[in-house]
């Protein structure tokens, strides 16, 4: 009996291999495991599928991308530890330059991220940080159990526009000193 994976040639395998890799390298976080390792991963769980795919490209980064949000899921249940090693600092910067939208706009207000974040509920800063991490809305969506993505579009504007705010008032008075 021939399986599906017999019947694709070498160079298609190539191909798929090479938009894992892309796909891997999009994501804004590296963790412990490399962009190649997600790749690997995906392309391994292509291989034990017992049928082809319809869309091999489209199940390829939906995997990858299931495979970060997994990823994600076990650092927070080891208690939160960062998916970079970065320190609780860093990351909050990382969050606050990801919704100004650029890290210049943080060179006078480094020492005020936490005063910028404090205008965050719990729940703001978990879809801030999994934005920042490059999650999209619809991924954001299906981890936190909302009805759809538009929600999180529109909580992520809000948050946006918060921060921002926030950094503003506190430019104004770091200029006015």
């Amino acid at each position: 009996m021939s399986r599906w994976q017999d019947e694709i040639p070498a160079e298609q395998w190539e191909q798929w291999q090479e938009l894992a890799q892309k796909s891997s390298q999009q994501k804004k976080i590296p963790t412990t495991l490399g962009a190649e390792d997600y790749a690997a991963s995906a392309i391994e769980k292509l291989l034990a599928q017992s049928k082809k795919p319809e869309n091999v490209e489209a199940w390829l980064r939906k995997a990858i991308n299931n495979q970060y949000i997994d990823r994600f899921r076990k650092i927070q249940a080891r208690g939160g530890a960062s998916m970079r090693e970065l320190t609780d600092e860093q990351w909050e910067e990382e969050m606050v330059s990801f919704a100004v939208g650029s890290p210049s706009g943080l060179i006078y207000i480094r020492e005020s991220v936490a005063e910028v974040l404090a205008v965050l509920t719990e729940k703001e800063r978990e879809i801030l940080i999994l934005s920042a991490a490059g999650f999209d809305n619809h991924q954001i969506a299906n981890y936190l159990s909302y009805k759809s993505n538009k929600i999180v579009a529109t909580r992520l504007a809000q948050i946006v526009d918060k921060v921002q705010k926030s950094v503003a008032k506190i430019g104004a008075n770091h200029r006015s000193k």
